[in-house]
């Protein structure tokens, strides 16, 4: 299987769920998620509604150990207000990247592709797909993507050309559900329509309309994945049987008209919440992160992060691993680097094994927002001035970068600090 190549961010798993693509979030981190279950997958998320914020705030994706994109939001902007900027030096020096004309209130995310390209989409709860806009650009000039359905839906690119489409309501008052999916292979100039199920035609391609479908990923023209929640499917405060309903994972190798189940192996005892396979290198190194809803004696359950493993795109699986914190990120599926908001984990053998550090960081430094791991060595980040029982509330943030696993950390001055 190959990788759609575009970075992607480590940011805490239990809030935001799974990140497939590197974003650069204004708003939602939402790139690959089918937009009516937002709400559901995001429930403790801090970037769920902006608000004013009395600080600026910033996401770094890093491209290698010396280039990094870096998004500042200005204490005081609104929703769409944003400075974007790109290095090559490791933060010496810095290109300010013009973003195109967007509409007021309206959220956006940026992420990157391969060869330089980056995608922008707009969005605004409450609003179909119709009236948000998605861009390619190049850090010069952006163009436009036209979409096949008005409807509200999700789009995924993976690289400049060659992207997918989910609808699942249509456009009309009152919105009736439906699953449309789309391909293009040519950076949205023309659409193939690979599944549609409508009420008319409710079942088809190994899926139902009926069907509780999340978390909807593609890894390439024919490799996707999603995940079926049943209706009875609920969160049990206790061991969990053989009886009780699981969340299955599901993938088609057809660019997304036909849907098998996967197996996994050795299922937890608790309820399981799954999500969506992870490739971020060229192989077929990746991980399937997965929460764990563990019963410890009282309720609710504590939630606890695993992730499946596979060499081979996801034909095999093995695990689960236990995770030691909510933050993951990995550059090549193999090395991971994860974090309890306050130490760093880096693992050589996806998760068999794990270093400890705790990192020797500036006074402003206190808690990680999200990390951005480019090989064993090399980690860009955003950390927080305040603890982890004050992120409810906006907190000064600073950029930091380390080339040595994590011993020893600089700052990254960005444009306008």
């Amino acid at each position: 299987m190959e990788s759609h190549g575009s970075r992607r961010l480590g940011i805490p798993l239990r809030p935001l769920a799974v990140v497939v693509t590197s974003v650069v979030v204004m708003g939602i981190a939402s790139l690959v998620y089918l937009w009516p279950t937002i709400g559901l997958l995001h429930p403790a998320s801090n970037h769920l509604i902006p608000r004013t914020a009395a600080y600026a705030s910033y996401v770094v994706i890093a491209e290698s150990a010396s280039d990094a994109y870096v998004l500042e939001r200005p204490a005081g902007g609104g929703p769409s207000s944003a400075n974007f900027y790109r290095t090559w030096d490791a933060g010496v020096t810095w290109r300010r990247i013009a973003l195109p004309a967007l509409p007021n209130g309206f959220f956006f995310v940026v992420t990157s592709l391969p060869a330089g390209k980056l995608f922008l989409r707009t969005f605004a709860f409450g609003i179909s797909s119709g009236a948000q806009q998605s861009y390619i650009g190049d850090g010069t000039t952006w163009s436009q993507i036209l979409l096949p359905d008005a409807g509200t839906g999700s789009l995924q690119m993976i690289d400049a050309r060659l992207g997918f489409f989910v609808v699942t309501q249509t456009a009309g008052t009152p919105p009736v559900q439906e699953l449309l999916i789309f391909r293009t292979v040519d950076g949205g100039r023309t659409w193939e329509q690979r599944l549609s199920l409508t009420a008319d035609h409710p079942s088809g391609g190994g899926l139902g309309l009926t069907d509780d479908t999340r978390f909807f990923g593609f890894s390439d023209a024919m490799h996707a994945w999603l995940v079926v929640v049943p209706q009875s499917w609920g969160t049990v405060c206790g061991t969990t049987s053989t009886r009780d309903p699981i969340q299955q994972l599901m993938a088609s190798q057809d660019g997304g008209g036909t849907w098998t189940p996967v197996s996994l192996p050795n299922p937890p005892q608790f309820s399981t919440e799954l999500g969506i396979p992870v490739f971020p290198g060229a192989g077929g190194a990746g991980y399937l992160p997965v929460t764990v809803d563990t019963y410890v004696g009282q309720c609710p359950p504590v939630g606890l992060q695993y992730a499946y493993t596979t060499l081979n795109g996801g034909a095999t699986w093995s695990g689960p691993e236990r995770l030691p914190g909510q933050t993951l990120d990995s550059p090549d599926g193999m090395v991971w680097w994860a974090s309890d908001g306050h130490q760093l984990f880096r693992s050589n053998n996806q998760g068999q094994n794990w270093k400890t550090t705790a990192p020797n960081l500036p006074a402003a430094a206190v808690t990680l927002v999200e990390l951005s791991a480019v090989d064993a060595q090399t980690v860009w980040s955003v950390w927080s001035e305040g603890n982890s029982q004050s992120q409810s509330q906006p907190q000064p943030q600073v950029v930091l970068r380390t080339a040595d696993a994590g011993s020893h950390w600089s700052e990254v001055k960005i444009p306008g600090d």
